[in-house]
């Protein structure tokens, strides 16, 4: 079960803890194995201050950060290596190309030029399609019907 987990870590790139070393120099850390829970070891090397992968060390369990932190006390006792929180990644806005036509109807829907600013940033002629197809099946307006075919047209001869 405990496997599970720390598979489903490594897969979604979420460390239960990171180390990152803090010299020049090269580091030899001893680990355990998250496959076969065998102690090994690895060297972490390059420019720290670059946060170079190669200088910072994913433990993916509780039992493998118990082991890192008692097998290499010196290092963290002198500091040679610290805990390190790795940069969240932040959530990407859903471009319109993404949308759903529900999400689409809501746009075409919306008020005139909240709909002109979103047309304006639409690039994408099949999206551009849809909402044609969309706003015509809503029965919308000719001004927001051509609007957005207005939009198609200038995207089609930017192609």
């Amino acid at each position: 079960m405990e496997d599970t987990r720390i598979f489903g870590a490594m897969q979604s790139g979420t460390p239960h803890k990171s180390f990152i070393k803090t010299i020049l120099g090269k580091v030899y850390m001893n680990i355990l194995n998250p496959f076969d829970g065998k102690p090994t070891g690895i060297l972490l090397s390059g420019d720290p201050t670059m946060k170079q992968e190669t200088c910072i060390l994913d433990v993916w369990s509780e039992k493998e950060y118990s082991y890192v932190k008692t097998m290499n006390k010196i290092h963290f006792e002198t500091g040679t290596v610290i805990d390190f929180a790795r940069p969240t990644e932040q959530v990407k806005e859903k471009t319109v190309e993404e949308y759903s036509d529900e999400e689409l109807e809501v746009v075409i829907n919306s008020k005139f030029l909240a709909l002109q600013s979103i047309l304006n940033k639409t690039e994408s002629t099949p999206v551009l399609f849809r909402m044609v197809s969309l706003a015509k099946k809503m029965e919308k307006s000719e001004k927001i019907v051509g609007a957005i075919e207005a939009r198609l047209s200038e995207v089609q001869l930017n192609d």
